[in-house]
């Protein structure tokens, strides 16, 4: 009698015809799949051709968990399962969810109450500056002149400090490598911090975790999986977690490049503690995440030595988003093969450029024959940034020519520090704090303006509270009564500041008050000695470049102007139109680091240029895979902006003479 061997079902999908890698994976049956991809591959398409074809085979969709690293993701992913022809019923039976929203939900059980999630930097603000106090105070510190700590208002100290918290979080490099040793500046040093951020940092996480008693009085981006990780790494085991999925039939990753070592515990955790399938798809061209502890070692051989899976590989090559002609400039770049399915040529331009201002006339161009194409979407232009301070001449040429723009990954300059600084002083000067409308706006203005001065609250009779409580309440007031401005800044900023700071502002408002000239804003700087004041509060060498650019870019824009009130009133007419803006279709302004797993129609990536992309701080490899991410982006049309005399490092590798 013949044996027959049994049929696997095969799950069809619907819209698309799956290329034969796509089948290859759909139906592997190796326990352990890595998947090497390209971008514009159709990573998320393809994990959802698997997870159709594990609930064929009569997996419940209950049994499928899949982790991504952002909500965008976890949409696109239950996208692409309706897509592929997933019953929508079935499809939200599906467990799809990010890294941080799975451990927060396996550590819910843990506490009496929700513990609450902040995502902003100003709700994590006031924490950071009670970690700073706390360290200041700090009577028994032993290396106290190794210590930098900053002024009160410091807005680029909190943003660095979050940013060094993060990463510090997603490598664990503290937990692994201190072992309970002291933490000294030669442990800072060897993990690659600043003594200063590892003992706010971790003065930061006693207040967070209610002095180590993990009962977190809060949680900001990625806490829940350090959370988890780090109680992990200390022994716990997910026998003491009720809600972890033990029954899991299959797990899968998507953008596993992404993947730092706290998010790669928990999978850990996951492979060892069940039966489950596992697969895994990413790029390692596309780790741009450093600054959160990516890594692409984790799609290397780390998960057979650390669980002793074998792990299988396959590929994805060919790009379903952009043609041949990107295709191939694509695999030049990264050095591997590239080929493209898709039904549409994609046109690659490279134009060349003498300088910042012709820069920003070609951007400028390409923007206005794109808003005159038949059909376009502006919302499908992206011009896509290197260093954010390069935003601040094409941001005034797009409002010059009435081009609708949104901002993406910073702030639009009209929003950063040293600029509110100066639309601060314009506001004293011209008593009108009313035309500032947005609350927000007013919030960070009156920051900036005790930061950059470095006042101190006084307040009769409250001696005894912190400066930072002191700040909140002043900020309140004058924010929900604008009239109380010019009090706040006579009584509290130049009555407590440096008599050389007092001098600095009493000669910069004179100037302000003028009745016109054109050079009022670069006469104003100069009374405010800015050079010396930015110098005075920024440590980092890049935010003084970065804030020295924007003011800038601010005295360019003002010389259309026949004073500086009408400029002052010019800015803040300016801020309203982009909020209106912003649910208009708009063309997009952005880092690039900000849009990995985005599409565009057109993308285009100015200042290629030698010392400015590459940076020439930044490791070769991380800024030629964020070219990648970058230039990965388009659909229909690629253009590169790159200096004539100086083009940088990238024009060989795209495959560019010189003289191109």
């Amino acid at each position: 009698m013949a044996i027959t061997t049994p049929t696997v079902p095969l799950f069809q999908a619907r819209q698309i015809d799956p290329t034969a890698e796509q089948l290859a994976i759909q139906q592997s049956a190796e326990r352990t799949l890595v998947i090497e991809a390209n971008a514009g591959a159709a990573k998320t398409t393809t994990l959802a051709l698997r997870m159709g074809q594990a609930w064929a085979r009569g997996v419940a969709p209950e049994r499928c968990l899949a982790l991504t690293h952002t909500a965008t993701a976890c949409q696109a992913l239950q996208a692409a399962l309706r897509k592929v022809g997933v019953p929508a019923p079935v499809a939200q039976r599906f467990r799809i969810a990010t890294f941080d929203a799975f451990c927060a939900e396996m550590l819910a059980d843990q506490y009496e109450a929700p513990v609450p999630h902040h995502r902003h930097l100003e709700e994590l603000r006031p924490f950071v500056w009670q970690a700073v106090q706390r360290v200041e105070d700090n009577e028994h510190e032993r290396w106290r002149e190794e210590l930098l700590l900053p002024t009160l208002g410091d807005t680029g100290f909190v943003e660095e400090f979050l940013a060094t918290s993060v990463w510090l979080k997603g490598t664990m490099k503290d937990e692994l490598e201190r072992e309970g040793g002291p933490a000294s500046p030669e442990h800072a040093a060897a993990i690659g911090v600043g003594y200063t951020q590892l003992k706010v940092f971790l003065a930061y996480e006693r207040i967070r975790r209610r002095e180590l008693a993990d009962e977190p009085l809060f949680r900001g981006p990625f806490d829940a999986t350090y959370d988890l990780a780090r109680r992990l790494h200390g022994g716990d085991t997910a026998a003491s977690l009720p809600r972890w999925p033990r029954g899991v039939q299959a797990v899968l990753v998507d953008e596993m490049h992404d993947m730092n070592e706290a998010a790669f515990r928990v999978l850990r955790e996951l492979l060892d503690t069940t039966q489950c399938t596992f697969c895994g798809v990413g790029d390692r061209d596309q780790v741009i995440y450093g600054a959160h502890g990516a890594d692409a070692a984790f799609m290397g051989d780390a998960i057979t030595a650390h669980t002793g899976r074998p792990v299988a590989r396959l590929r994805l090559t060919p790009s379903h988003r952009f043609g041949k002609k990107l295709a191939a400039k694509a695999g030049r770049l990264a050095a591997k093969p590239y080929d493209s399915l898709a039904g549409h040529d994609t046109a690659v331009e490279l134009r060349p450029y003498d300088d910042a201002a012709q820069c920003v006339d070609l951007v400028a161009q390409a923007a206005q024959q794109w808003r005159a194409r038949p059909r376009a979407r502006m919302a499908g232009f992206a011009v896509l940034l290197r260093h954010s301070n390069q935003s601040v001449g094409i941001e005034n040429r797009l409002l010059a020519d009435n081009v609708p723009y949104t901002v993406s990954g910073f702030d639009s300059y009209l929003l950063r520090p040293e600029v509110l600084l100066v639309r601060g002083l314009l506001a004293v000067a011209t008593d009108n704090f009313d035309s500032v409308s947005e609350p927000r706006t007013r919030d960070k203005l009156m920051r900036a303006l005790v930061f950059f001065c470095g006042a101190r609250i006084v307040v009769a009779g409250r001696e005894h509270e912190s400066q930072q409580a002191l700040l909140e309440d002043a900020i309140r007031s004058v924010t929900d009564n604008p009239l109380f401005l010019q009090n706040f800044f006579t009584h509290q900023i130049v009555a407590n500041v440096e008599p050389a700071m007092q001098r600095r502002l009493r000669k910069a408002l004179e100037v302000a008050r003028e009745a016109g000239g054109q050079d009022t804003l670069p006469r104003l700087l100069q009374a405010l000695q800015i050079d010396t004041v930015i110098r005075e509060v920024f440590v980092s060498r890049q935010r003084r470049e970065d804030a020295l650019a924007n003011l800038a870019g601010l005295c360019e824009a003002a010389k259309g102007f026949a004073s500086a009130r009408d400029y002052f009133l010019h800015l803040n007419r300016a801020e309203q139109r982009q909020r209106e803006l912003r649910s208009t279709a708009s063309l997009v302004l952005a880092n690039i680091e900000d849009v990995k797993g985005l599409e565009f129609d057109h993308v285009v990536i100015p200042f290629l240029e030698q010392g400015v992309f590459p940076v020439p701080q930044a490791p070769y490899a991380q800024e030629k895979n964020t070219l990648y991410v970058g230039m990965t982006r388009a659909r229909q049309q690629l253009t590169l902006l790159c200096h004539r005399a100086q083009p940088g490092a990238f024009l060989q590798p795209l495959g560019y003479a010189a003289s191109a």
